[in-house]
């Protein structure tokens, strides 16, 4: 009978040890993605506005996707962008447009935008400047 008490108690340290390791894990995910995602969309925004050519946009349409980001709606544009040296083209763009600059973003605004001429159709090579 001890024998089968002391195996239940090193199942039940083997599951306690388990359940943090895994909250652990879960826990530093939480923190860890967010901020991952975070930094390479500010490396992304960097250079853009090292290698970015200066442009214009017109907004198409405008769909809220359902998604708020700190409070902020998460938007879909469809933008028709004018570039130097380049016929107007389409791009789709999903965005988070803060509150106090949803104003500037309605269909028929006009838009300075910073286009990588390297990819100009690629709608991450594509950001609004909004003001």
């Amino acid at each position: 009978m001890e024998i089968l008490a002391g195996g239940t108690v090193l199942l039940t340290i083997a599951m306690v040890c388990g359940s943090v390791l895994c909250s652990v894990v879960i826990t530093a995910a939480a923190i860890g993605i967010p901020i991952y995602l975070m930094r390479n969309n500010q490396m992304r925004v960097q250079e853009l506005v090292e290698k970015g050519t200066q442009g214009e946009a017109t907004i198409l349409s405008l769909e809220d996707t359902g998604m708020r980001i700190n409070d902020n709606p998460r938007v879909r544009v469809e933008l028709e962008v004018r570039m130097p040296g380049l016929a107007p083209y389409r791009v789709t763009k999903s965005v988070t447009i803060p509150l106090i600059r949803l104003s500037q973003v309605q269909v028929g605004s006009v838009l300075p935008v910073m286009v990588d001429m390297s990819d100009p159709q690629n709608p991450d090579k594509v950001g609004l400047l909004l003001k």
